[in-house]
């Protein structure tokens, strides 16, 4: 089956805001969207409609779509979600993963990605790339969004590099509590930021 046209207007922009295309409070029309893609604004309203109400874009009628923040109580909310879920994220991949699965995580902190942004690379990579060892697809795509949305306020996602390599040796010695504890310090260094 062929992929929409809307559904590809609505990955460009979401990739987009991920590899931080758009700023923070960016505004987007229909119309200016439409002349970048070469496309009529239907498929650009339907796809800027769906990123609207996953809250990646806020919504002023007549006017367009500015690229959503979320205020310091709302990241502390996000945060504390991903925390959980990626803790249920370390437990599953200690469990299924090989060593060879888990040393892989360590491309993510190498070579190209740490000549991007890291906002938007290594930290975004690192994490899904964790969640994926899970196995459990359903958890990577519950997991994503929230990721992407603690980096759309360009709060400083700088990847710590030398703690995911500690997330990562805990793992490999299948030490889920050290594990854990780094994990967590991960994501209290990007609240605190």
């Amino acid at each position: 089956m062929e992929e929409k046209l809307s559904d590809k207007i609505y990955a460009e922009i979401r990739n987009g805001i991920i590899d931080g295309e758009y700023s923070a409070r960016d505004f987007l029309s229909e119309a200016q969207v439409a002349k970048k893609y070469g496309v009529s604004k239907a498929p650009v309203k339907e796809a800027l409609h769906i990123l609207a109400d996953q809250g990646y874009l806020i919504s002023y009628p007549r006017r367009g779509y500015m690229i959503n923040t979320y205020s310091d109580e709302e990241l502390d909310k996000i945060q504390e979600i991903r925390k959980t879920l990626e803790a249920l994220c370390v437990r599953l991949a200690i469990a299924k993963a090989s060593d060879e699965e888990l040393e892989e995580l360590r491309f993510y902190r190498d070579g190209e990605t740490r000549a991007l942004d890291p906002r938007e690379t290594v930290n975004f990579k690192f994490h899904i790339g964790l969640a994926r060892l899970s196995g459990n697809e359903f958890l990577v795509d519950t997991l994503i969004p929230l990721v992407i949305k603690a980096s759309m306020n360009k709060i400083n996602c700088e990847a710590d590099i030398d703690n995911f390599d500690k997330i990562i040796d805990a793992m490999l010695a299948r030490d889920e509590a050290k594990a854990l504890q780094y994990l967590d310090e991960d994501i209290r260094y990007l609240k605190r930021k």
